[in-house]
Order: structure tokens, then sequence, then C-alpha cells
């Protein structure tokens, strides 16, 4: 489940965004009923984005078995539904899915060194962090995003920032995510104005990895570091959330399942038993947080 988090000096982020712009042609219309709904329009967004893609391989398929689910009931599975005409004609029927009908991203479009030549590398697509990957193709196959800067409500940076593998151990090395972003930065705020125009504040990012918005998996440095600056009125999409006040967590964020491919799934439910039992009870991570961070996971709890 998606949850939405808001830092309390936010609170007037989205009037404040609309009033920071209002001559442009899209922004300049008189739409008080889109204005009101403005919050839910993000949530909802953000939800069907990170959920539509982190579905078993049984509901992301357009088949036609008949299941409980087999007609668009969740605004999870609208945005991939709407590849598929028939089910669109069924979502403009629904009062919360039809918010969607006016609703535009537009994303950058980014050289290629920011995130498709990572792809060079299959794990990039299929590993733990790769929703960064799997919402931006779940974008660029929507009917929410435009061509058209002028008409969007939201702008999508993609970058890649979990596709460099340690050659150590394999694992997600992000050292280099802070220079990346500030690259990417200077790049969308030279070329074009819609930056510079809300400062950032209706813009988005994925931070698919541990702690977040603030780019390192040690938490102690990234509480040190903190959110790097040019992200600090942006929306960043996250994998990490608690429950008490986090310094990762003082941004506009929503919290995202971490990604599972369709293709794991597939190749786990073959292997699984034809009469669908378990051989294995339960399974016990229980790997101890300590210091320096357990990552080889040699510490365990008893």
């Amino acid at each position: 489940m998606a949850e939405l988090n808001r830092a309390s000096k936010n609170r007037g982020f989205y009037v404040r965004m609309r009033q920071l712009h209002p001559t442009t042609k899209h922004h300049g219309r008189q739409t008080e009923k889109k204005t009101h709904c403005y919050r839910y329009l993000k949530w909802v967004l953000w939800f069907s984005l990170s959920s539509s893609y982190f579905l078993t391989s049984s509901l992301i398929t357009h088949q036609s078995a008949t299941t409980s689910l087999s007609k668009t009931t969740l605004p999870s599975r609208a945005l991939f539904e709407s590849l598929n005409k028939t089910h669109l004609q069924k979502l403009n029927t629904h009062p919360a899915l039809g918010l969607f009908n006016d609703l535009k991203v537009y994303i950058y479009d980014l050289p290629s060194k920011y995130n498709t030549d990572w792809l060079s590398n299959e794990r990039c697509s299929n590993h733990l962090f790769a929703s960064e990957v799997a919402i931006h193709r779940a974008l660029l196959n929507s009917d929410v995003r435009t061509p058209d800067p002028n008409e969007a409500d939201f702008f999508f940076v993609p970058i890649y920032v979990s596709c460099n593998f340690s050659s150590v151990n394999g694992f997600p090395a992000i050292g280099h995510a802070r220079s990346l972003i500030e690259s990417a930065f200077r790049i969308i705020s030279s070329e074009l104005p819609f930056w510079n125009r809300s400062r950032g504040s209706d813009h988005v990012f994925v931070a698919s990895h541990d702690f977040g918005a603030c780019f390192h998996t040690m938490e102690e440095v990234a509480i040190e570091d903190g959110i790097p600056e040019v992200l600090k009125r942006s929306i960043i999409l996250q994998t990490f959330g608690v429950k008490h006040g986090h310094p990762c967590q003082e941004v506009e964020n929503v919290v995202i399942p971490p990604y599972v491919s369709p293709e794991s799934v597939r190749f786990t439910i073959a292997k699984a038993p034809a009469k669908g039992r378990r051989d294995i009870f339960v399974f016990f991570r229980g790997k101890m947080e300590v210091h320096p961070k357990n990552i080889s996971g040699r510490f365990y709890s008893r």
C-alpha cells in the first residue's frame, strides 16, 4: 500500500505551485474543481504507477480470463489498463478514475547516460530497486503522458541511480547518485523554464534504494548529508519509509513498494509444487543492523 508523507513546511505546496505560474495556457484555466482535487490526484497517480508494476503476472496480462479483478475497479490498475481500449472505456465510467482524463505528466528526454545506457546490464530492470525503471516505462506508455510541457501538471525526471552494481559484492552502489542528479538538474534547469518556474516543486524523482531521498546506503552518512539541496522542493517516490520522523523523509514523498518483476513472479509460480503446498513453514531473516552496516549478513539475532 502506498503511503503519502508530507513535511509540515510544505503543506501549501499545491496552492503555491499554481500561483507561481498562472499565465501559461494550461495553468491559467479556471479549474476550481481540479484545484480542489489536486492533492488527491497526486496521491492516486503515483499510487497507480507504483502499484501497476508490482502486481503478479496474473494481474498484468491482457488475457480475458474471468477473475474477481477482470474489470477495472481499482486505481492501481488504471494506468496499465489504459493501453487496452476496452478497459479504457470502462475507466471513464468510474468517477475516481475519470479524474485522470485531465491529468498530464511530461517526461524529460535526458541523454541516455542518465537512464537507458544502464540497461546494458539486465539486472538493472529486474532487481529489487528497479522501480525507477518500471515507473519510467509505465509513464512512457501511459495516457497521462504529454509531449507538450506547457500542458503538464507534473514533470518526471528519469534518472537510474541504482544500476551501478559493485564489482566486489554485486550490490547497487549509489555513490555516484548525487553527482548524476546535479548534472541532470543543470540540463533541465537551463534548457527549459519549468524547473525555475516552480523551483522544482512539481518535478518527480524516484529514489528506490535504502534511505531514499538522502541517496546513501549508510544511514549515518545519509542523515549527515541529508537530502540534496536541489531536491528539497521536489516530489520523491521512495521505497524507504518509517513511522517516526526521519531526515530522509523531510521532503514531499510517496512511499512505494519495492519492485518485483513479472518474470520473477512467473518463474516462482512455475517452480511451485503442483499441489500448491509449501515445504518451508516459516523463514526468519533476523539480520542485525550493527555498525558498520551488516551488509554481508554475518551477524544474526538468535
